[in-house]
């Protein structure tokens, strides 16, 4: 089997580094987005207390000024509800393509990737430049270092993945002119 999977051209998840931690950024994107972030759409009834709990304790220790606004941040919601009908479903199909080394999921990766930095850049700078937020300088340095991999990360799979689509491009172009 790992002969055939080899001579198919794909690989393994574990020879694969960097998208193994594409994976397991996936993976566990799935059960945070559906217990912690879509609890401001959710009605409460549907929310376990344990859940609530624990989004309090985040927004309350780490002043999280979008998780944990009293008034609405209409910008910040709009990327929530990217996050429901965009992300989440490709959570699960970038699981499974990564799962199966399609090269076939590099551009919804890229297309993903661009998306994200896009949408978390603006909260990063809120946090760092919007001075009306209340936060000192250690809370902003904190909430910067729990948004900054949801930045870095996308931004390194954009570029990774425009490097492998061009290699599959320029594959295809030199076995066309060999033919």
């Amino acid at each position: 089997m790992a002969d055939q999977q080899q001579q198919a051209g794909k690989r393994s998840l574990l020879s694969r580094p960097l998208d193994l931690i594409y994976f397991l950024y996936f993976a566990s994107h799935i059960p945070v987005t559906l217990a912690i972030d879509f609890q401001i759409f959710y009605p409460p009834q549907w929310v376990p207390q344990v859940l609530k709990d624990a989004l309090k304790f985040y927004t309350e220790t780490y002043k999280d000024p979008f998780m944990g606004s009293s008034t609405p941040v209409y910008w910040f919601l709009s990327f929530v509800v990217c996050e429901l009908f965009v992300q989440l479903p490709f959570f699960f199909m970038a699981c499974a393509g990564l799962a199966k080394d399609s090269k076939y999921i590099r551009l919804p990766l890229a297309i993903y990737g661009a998306h994200v930095a896009t949408t978390v850049l603006p909260t990063i700078a809120e946090v760092l430049f919007n001075e009306t937020l209340n936060l000192n300088t250690t809370e902003r340095q904190t909430l910067i270092g729990f948004y900054a991999p949801y930045f870095i990360l996308p931004l390194i799979m954009t570029v990774d993945s425009f490097i492998r689509i061009n290699n599959y491009l320029k594959v295809d172009v030199s076995a066309k002119k060999t033919q």
